[in-house]
């Protein structure tokens, strides 16, 4: 279980989420997801949360897979899950 969880210096022990890096900047480039989500969702086991920006999503488009240049290209980048959705209301222009 604690393999699903990261100590955030800013909330503390969360459940785990994963992001590309350029979702980690101050911009706005766009939030795809793996799956739908919302705060608190119960997730099956071997779910994760996992977000990627829409220049991400033009190449994962063009190669049609998440294949190792694709990998490469995003950096993903471990975040809580409370960190995921700050950044998910700022690039869906809530915030």
């Amino acid at each position: 279980m604690e393999d699903n969880y990261v100590e955030c210096c800013k909330h503390k022990l969360n459940r785990i989420a994963f992001t590309c890096k350029h979702i980690l900047s101050e911009k706005k480039v766009g939030f795809e997801e793996l799956f739908q989500t919302q705060e608190n969702m119960a997730l099956e086991e071997g779910d994760d949360l996992w977000a990627w920006c829409n220049d991400c999503e033009l190449i994962r488009q063009k190669e049609e897979e998440w294949n190792d240049n694709l990998m490469a290209y995003s950096d993903m980048k471990i975040v809580c899950e409370k960190c995921y959705f700050e950044l998910k209301e700022l690039n869906l222009g809530h915030k």
